[in-house]
């Protein structure tokens, strides 16, 4: 690969590892549903603008988790196809980001419960 393509044919790299990894990874295709998930209960719970930037802010790290957890397991595999205790320690590390950011977003959705059925500020 050529360093310094133009930016039309980096977007274009980076669309193909978006459709590769909604076509061949089971929790990034479980992540986009949750992402729809979430935008219809934004709309249902007439968040605010704050919450909704918050909300675009999270489901955008996570999907970006998810992509370089996916890429560090690929790299991982090609390395190191045999069990290694470091490979196993790169793709728990990698699954444990996504893990946390996933939390964070559940208790995002109970936080935007909580102000929608008991009043508050929006």
């Amino acid at each position: 690969m050529i360093k310094n393509q133009p930016i039309w044919r980096r977007a274009r790299y980076a669309l193909r590892g978006f459709g590769m990894a909604a076509r061949e990874e089971a929790s990034f295709r479980a992540e986009l549903w949750a992402l729809l998930g979430a935008v219809l209960f934004l709309i249902w719970v007439q968040a605010s603008l704050w919450w909704w930037g918050l909300a675009l802010v999270l489901m955008a790290m996570l999907l970006a988790a998810e992509l370089l957890n996916t890429a560090v397991e690929s790299l991982a595999d090609l390395v190191s196809p045999e069990f290694h205790p470091l490979v196993a320690r790169a793709k728990d590390c990698g699954a444990a980001a996504v893990f946390v950011l996933s939390t964070v977003g559940v208790f995002l959705v109970l936080l935007l419960l909580w102000q929608h059925f008991h009043g508050g500020a929006r």
